[in-house]
Formats: structure tokens, C-alpha cells, sequence
């Protein structure tokens, strides 16, 4: 009876483990991200707010404010009443973002 109460418990902790994993995309934003030479910036909060600041914003990325984004399939919308834009986003290491459009323009920035 000890026996299956451990292996059901490990099964448990596992199952909870990779659950949390699947959810733990949005915690990967939270912060101030920069771009290379530091003129433009997003800073992501917890309660799905973006603020999009700097020069020229971004390239691929023409807003500037403060702004709702939501996450699905690898892809994620800003948009703030009827302005916005969804874009491609990848995770090359921990301290790195790639967004990118479908047309190949692509923004690499760095957490601050």
C-alpha cells in the first residue's frame, strides 16, 4: 500500500512538472527586452501589458506605447483597440528573442 501511494505521488509530481512547463511560456517575456544597439525596447509585464518604446520602433514592429499581447502557436499580437500586429517569436537561448514576419524581417533583442 506504501508502495503505490510513492509511485502515485512521483506520478503526480511529473505529471504537475510538465504541465507548468506548458504554461510557463508567457514567464519567459516577463522584463525589459533591447534591441542591439539599445534605441527601442519592450517591457512585458505579467497582467498581458507591453510597454514599446524607442526610435524608429522597430523595424517589423511600427508601435509605440502601451498595448495588450496574447500568445499561441509560437506567435504573438500586440494590439490596443483596433491597432495591431501579430508577429513570429523564438527563444534561441534564455536571454534572447527573435520576432519575426512572415515577409522575413526579423528583430533580435536582448533581456535587459
Amino acid at each position: 500500500m506504501k508502495k503505490s501511494i510513492i509511485i502515485l505521488g512521483i506520478i503526480l509530481m511529473l505529471c504537475v512538472g510538465c504541465l507548468s512547463g506548458c504554461l510557463d511560456e508567457k514567464s519567459k517575456f516577463i522584463g525589459t527586452w533591447e534591441n542591439q544597439d539599445g534605441s527601442a525596447s519592450l517591457t512585458f509585464d505579467s497582467d498581458n501589458k507591453v510597454t514599446i518604446s524607442g526610435s524608429g520602433p522597430l523595424g517589423i514592429l511600427s508601435l509605440s506605447g502601451i498595448y495588450d499581447y496574447s500568445l499561441a502557436n509560437q506567435k504573438i499580437t500586440f494590439s490596443s483597440g483596433d491597432t495591431g500586429i501579430t508577429l513570429n517569436y523564438s527563444f534561441p537561448d534564455s536571454n534572447q528573442l527573435i520576432l519575426s514576419n512572415d515577409q522575413g524581417a526579423s528583430l533580435i533583442l536582448t533581456k535587459q
